[in-house]
C-alpha cells in the first residue's frame, strides 16, 4: 500500500508567516518571539509552519534579510551624481524607508540586529568607524559609512574627528524625526509632507555650514 502524499504547502502562507514575524519582532523584539507565537497569529499550527520554516531562527534570517535589502535599495544615490545629490537622494530614502515600512525600520535600527559588530581582524575597531562600514554586513553601518563618503567629498576642509561628529549628527537628526513619527503618530504634527520636506532639507543644508 502506499504511503499518501504530503500535501504541498499553501501558496501565500509563506509570506503570511513573515508577515506576522515582522509584525511581532517589532513589537516583541527579534529573540523574544517564538514559533508557536508566530504560528499564532498566522492561524495555523506549529507543523504547518515548520513546513515552510525550520525553526525561528530562519524566520528571522529571511525577516531581517528582507528589511535590509530594502533599506539598500532605498538609500542608494544614483551612480555618478554630484555630491550634493547624492546626499540628498540618501536622505530621502532612509525617511521614506523608515515611514513607509515602520516595522522593518524597527528591526533594522532599533532591535538586536542593530547593535554595532566589529569589524574582521581588529577587535577594536567598530563596524560603524571609518571604511569599515561599507563592508558591513549591516546596513544601518553601511549607509552610515556611504553618509561619511559623501560628506568628506562637501566638506574636505574637516579633520576626521569633526567629519565624524558631522555625520553622526546628521544620523540622528534623521533617525530623530523618523523615529518621532512612527513612536508618537498622535502628536500634533504639522503637516506631514511639508514636515519631512523641510527638515530633510535642513538636514543637508545643516552640513555645508563651517
Amino acid at each position: 500500500m502506499e504511503t499518501p502524499a504530503k500535501p504541498l504547502p499553501r501558496p501565500g502562507r509563506r509570506e503570511d508567516i513573515l508577515a506576522a514575524a515582522t509584525q511581532l519582532f517589532s513589537r516583541h523584539g527579534v529573540h523574544a518571539v517564538t514559533t508557536r507565537q508566530i504560528a499564532a497569529a498566522v492561524g495555523i499550527s506549529q507543523p504547518s509552519l515548520y513546513a515552510h520554516f525550520a525553526s525561528v531562527q530562519t524566520i528571522q534570517d529571511e525577516v531581517s534579510s528582507r528589511a535590509f535589502a530594502l533599506l539598500d535599495q532605498m538609500c542608494a544615490p544614483r551612480p555618478g551624481a554630484p555630491a550634493q545629490d547624492q546626499l540628498r537622494q540618501t536622505v530621502a530614502g532612509c525617511v521614506a524607508f523608515g515611514l513607509n515600512n515602520p516595522d522593518a525600520y524597527r528591526i533594522a535600527f532599533l532591535l538586536e540586529h542593530a547593535k554595532p559588530a566589529h569589524a574582521a581582524g581588529d577587535a577594536g575597531a567598530s563596524v560603524w568607524d571609518g571604511e569599515a562600514c561599507i563592508a558591513a554586513d549591516h546596513p544601518g553601518p553601511r549607509i552610515f559609512g556611504l553618509l561619511r563618503q559623501i560628506l568628506a567629498q562637501l566638506r574636505p576642509d574637516l579633520p576626521d574627528t569633526a567629519l565624524m561628529i558631522l555625520c553622526q549628527s546628521l544620523w540622528a537628526t534623521l533617525h530623530g524625526l523618523v523615529s518621532l513619527l512612527i513612536a508618537r503618530p498622535d502628536f500634533p504634527w504639522a503637516d506631514r509632507g511639508r514636515l519631512i520636506a523641510d527638515h530633510s532639507r535642513r538636514a543637508c543644508a545643516m552640513v555645508m555650514i563651517p
